[in-house]
């Protein structure tokens, strides 16, 4: 058949490719096959679709083949590949670097099509498709084996998981053994209160859909890794399980009737969505036809459609294009409850459709690709999965710049670096003239051939601006009154650095600018200053509770108040007025922040501490890096000497990586900081030590090393739910604010009692931090007393959750406030130090290891660390190390702005 024809050509022509190019060429021969997947996946579509007819190729056969193809179940995968690959050939010229990540990614879909045309058709293609460079660390491969073959054994031999309610499904993994496909699948209680520190890893051979809430059959096993028995999980069934209380939410949204979880439309809806994987886009989207044979052939014995008149009316809305129809899409494509009822309103949005839409939805609804819900930011992949990007091309090129503005921290992007957008000056018209009326700070304009975000540069000049005018006089006699001080306190400073800043900090300026490098004592300094200000009202601000404690206990002077930026800038705090305010970890703080911090804080003396090497802010934040260039050198201060460690060999890495050195690798090997990953990983025997990850999920990400650790713990466990908790583990009080402000987020402590009553769970925890009996008078916990180390112990309750049925919004007594934490994410553990450090970075997540990032993980340690990758991840890491360059936004900044 000629339909066999074309899809064979195609194959050869991918097989010649993978037989031509070795593992060093990956990046060329992904591009290679990439520009002929589209073809492939349309012709295969079309054969599925002539049903043994030898249809041709052309435009309306293909059109027909995908719509026939995206109403069966059985060929789901190859409606989302063909997606995908719409995506990434219509909106993005892919360089070797991206066409290597899709190739990862796609490798997935062309396992099943060699399948799928081997068993369906008896047609083989793709013959040598093993032997494109997957390029897997050998590490995980032989764990991944010992994974499948537990998946592959009889369920005779595995124990049933007690749990029996919804899950969210937050991501799914394919894992490749001898040439079949399983899946790592990460997920959580299907709650609004879960966190990333609740999420759970199950390996399975079965795709799952993971747009709604699903139930799942778990059966607990163990493998043996290194020697040591490692639980796991694995998942022998699921169906697709979207809570009620979300199909009513929606249904409030859209005007429609509230349904009912245990009626026959809910049970023929999950069963649907179960057995054919669309989404409710896919089937709102699909023909006039299909819809009509769904409706009356699915639901044709339902008596009383509630939640289908939801979807027709919405359907109604999608084929129309109607304002509202883009935040419908997205809703109805991921249905999660914390974020349906963000975007409800109990009233008619006037400007989207008369929907009970709250106004601030409107943007996402004009501009989806770049702009977020209510308090909720869609993932990329989901945009694309629920609404079409045809048109939407100055939305991406808008999401481009600020994904590398505040990603990258480049102000300026260079319009000569920007690669798969035609007519870029016409573009940034057309999102300008689309911006919602109230974002006129998000234009973005084109200086020099450079395009920025309005708002970004003129947060960073207003900063520059203020920080100029307090620096341009000091105090009268400062020098002189420091020197009466040191002479006549009791007071002493033994750093000459230290001793020289503080001497010279207000004497031709009132803000002082601090930089130093990890361990370098800035707190310490901050200390002093403090001390000499001692009658003086001062504010000390961070962005964290760790960096706000740590302040707290390094700083022993008089009238100090310490408190996190979000605090200070929240309406409810009316304390702003001080002598000394003093801003510590400048480098995480946001542009936007300290623009606030700056408006609303009223003061007569600033100092601003941090290091421009370690993590930077989440959100945009040039400020702190780009200040020194603009202000006197007068009013700068650098720390060199460090004291965390007096440990040679750290001292020399640390320098080395800071200004990456050619020659890294010589030290870190010398000092056997470099280790391959083995069983030293799982000894726990230090008292002040940690493991730092840079992801949560996969199996060497935080939550699995944090249960491969627990099974070191000899203590019995105690099953609460999904997880489970032992006496002595380590805990980080988590973002529930349960007990807040008094136990906060960060805060450390260890488990010493568990105790369960019917439904209710009692923990006591021994906290790093010493309170007494009125500072717990007010809170929902007891104060039990005093450990032997003179930590105090606190206990409180933890009630079950109620069924995943019903809304959650009351149910803070039903969260876990804590994570237990052997391991802690890099971020978490800036501005901590501990006397032994672990790092462990697998090539899951190597991309995401920035120079900041790494820098501040080496620099925790103050004698032992112990770096676990392999020596190909090893080499891509620090080959990749590059510093951040502001010069080039400097000097715009100085030319546009005349500064």
């Amino acid at each position: 058949m000629k339909i066999d024809s074309d899809i064979l050509v195609i194959s050869r022509s991918i097989c010649n490719n993978i037989a031509r190019f070795d593992a060093t060429e990956r990046g060329l021969l992904s591009q290679n096959i990439l520009s002929q997947l589209r073809n492939f996946v349309e012709s295969i579509a079309v054969k599925i679709y002539g049903a043994g007819n030898d249809i041709d190729l052309t435009y309306n056969s293909i059109t027909k083949a995908l719509e026939h193809i995206k109403t069966k179940g059985s060929y789901k995968f190859l409606s989302k590949f063909h997606d995908l690959l719409q995506i990434s050939a219509s909106h993005y010229t892919l360089d070797e670097g991206k066409s290597e990540r899709l190739m990862l990614k796609y490798y997935e879909y062309l396992l099943k099509i060699k399948v799928f045309l081997k068993n369906t058709y008896n047609l083989d293609v793709l013959e040598n498709i093993d032997n494109f460079p997957l390029d897997t660390d050998s590490n995980l491969s032989e764990y991944y084996e010992k994974i499948a073959a537990r998946i592959n054994q009889s369920q005779s031999s595995k124990t049933r998981s007690s749990y029996n309610d919804r899950y969210y499904i937050q991501k799914v993994k394919p894992i490749f053994v001898n040439h079949y496909i399983y899946y790592e699948v990460t997920f959580t209680v299907a709650n609004d209160k879960a966190s990333k520190f609740d999420r759970v890893i199950a390996f399975t051979k079965l795709e799952i859909s993971y747009n709604y809430a699903v139930k799942l059959s778990i059966s607990n096993d163990t493998i043996d890794i290194m020697g040591k028995i490692m639980p796991i999980q694995i998942i022998d069934g699921w169906e697709v399980s979207i809570r009620p209380c979300e199909l009513n939410w929606f249904s409030q949204i859209v005007g429609e009737h509230r349904i009912n979880g245990g009626s026959t439309e809910y049970r023929e809806l999950m069963r649907f969505l179960t057995e054919t994987g669309m989404s409710l886009v896919d089937l709102i989207d699909s023909s006039d036809d299909y819809f009509l044979y769904v409706k009356n052939q699915i639901f044709g014995n339902v008596k009383d459609l509630r939640f289908f008149d939801a979807l027709e009316k919405s359907r109604e809305l999608a084929l129309g294009n109607r304002p509202g129809s883009n935040v419908i899409r997205y809703l109805l494509h991921k249905l999660n409850n914390k974020v349906l009822k963000q975007q409800q309103w109990n009233q008619a949005c006037k400007d989207l459709s008369n929907l009970n839409l709250s106004y601030g939805c409107i943007p996402f609804d004009k501009m989806p690709f770049n702009t977020s819900l209510r308090n909720h930011n869609p993932k990329i992949l989901d945009l694309f999965e629920c609404i079409k990007p045809t048109g939407r091309e100055h939305e991406l090129l808008a999401r481009l710049i600020k994904n590398n503005t505040e990603r990258n921290g480049v102000l300026f992007t260079p319009k000569k670096d920007i690669e798969g957008f035609d007519n870029i000056d016409a573009l940034l018209q057309k999102y300008n003239n689309t911006l919602y009326y109230k974002h006129a700070h998000r234009r973005l304009e084109n200086y020099k051939d450079h395009i920025y975000i309005n708002g970004y540069a003129d947060d960073s000049v207003e900063i520059i601006r203020k920080l100029r005018e307090i620096s341009s006089s000091g105090i009268n006699n400062y020098l002189n009154s420091v020197e009466f001080w040191l002479q006549s306190s009791a007071y002493n400073i033994d750093c000459d650095e230290k001793k020289s800043a503080l001497k010279q900090m207000f004497v031709n300026s009132r803000v002082a600018l601090v930089y130093g490098s990890a361990g370098t004592g800035k707190s310490t300094l901050i200390n002093h200053v403090s001390n000499f200000f001692n009658d003086r009202k001062k504010i000390y601000l961070a962005n964290t509770n760790p960096a706000v404690d740590n302040l707290r206990r390094k700083v022993t002077a008089a009238n100090c108040s310490f408190k996190t930026i979000r605090r200070f800038l929240s309406t409810k705090d009316s304390d702003s007025v001080c002598d000394l305010l003093v801003i510590d970890e400048c480098s995480t703080v946001s542009n936007t922040d300290m623009k606030q911090i700056l408006e609303k804080a009223s003061y007569k003396l600033l100092i601003l501490v941090g290091d421009i090497y370690q993590i930077e802010s989440i959100v945009f934040g040039n400020w702190f890096s780009i200040a020194r260039s603009f202000i006197s050198a007068k009013s700068v201060f650098e720390l060199t000497k460090p004291y965390r460690t007096t440990n040679p060999g750290l001292l020399n890495v640390w320098n080395r990586v800071r200004n990456i050195d050619m020659a890294i690798l010589e030290p870190l090997v010398k000092n056997n900081y470099s280790v391959a990953l083995d069983e030293s990983i799982f000894d726990n025997s230090e008292e002040d030590q940690i493991i730092l990850c840079l992801n949560y999920d996969g199996l060497y990400g935080i939550n699995n090393i944090n249960r491969f650790l627990q099974g070191n713990n000899t203590s019995p466990p105690i099953q609460w739910g999904i997880n489970s908790y032992k006496v002595n583990d380590p805990i980080l009080f988590n973002e529930s604010e349960r007990f807040a402000p008094l136990i906060y987020n960060n805060l450390k402590g260890k488990i010493t009692a568990i105790d369960v009553y019917g439904d209710k769970i009692q923990f006591e925890i021994e906290i790093d931090k010493v309170i007494n009996e009125l500072d717990a008078e007010i809170y929902d916990f007891q104060f039990i007393g005093t450990s032997q180390n003179g930590n105090s112990i606190i206990r409180f309750f933890v009630n079950k959750f109620r069924s995943t049925d019903e809304d959650d919004d009351l149910t803070s007594e039903a969260v876990i406030p804590f994570q237990v934490a052997y391991a802690v994410s890099i971020h978490k553990a800036q501005g901590l130090e501990y006397n032994s450090v672990n790092i462990v970075i697998t090539n899951e997540i190597e991309e995401l290891i920035t120079h900041n990032i790494f820098y501040t993980s080496i620099t925790r340690a103050k004698e032992n660390l112990k770096i676990y990758w392999t020596p190909e991840t090893e080499h891509k890491v620090l080959n990749s190390l590059e510093l951040k360059n502001g010069k080039k936004d400097v000097a715009l900044l100085k030319s546009k702005y005349s500064l």
